[in-house]
């Protein structure tokens, strides 16, 4: 009779899938952070460098 059931109580899949969920949804969001401030960032980054070498 718990056969049916066997598959609801077995959730290992729909972990995997919500942690791919999140992890999907992070880096979405970096790569956009990047695409739309790369200009910003290259320059605080060299600028940072260059204080350091200074």
């Amino acid at each position: 009779m718990r056969e049916p059931f066997k598959i609801i109580v077995n959730d290992k899949g729909q972990q995997t899938a919500e942690f791919l969920l999140m992890l999907g949804s992070i880096v979405a969001f970096i790569l956009a952070f990047t695409i739309s401030f790369h200009k910003e960032l290259a320059g605080g980054f060299f600028t940072i460098i260059g204080n350091i070498l200074s």
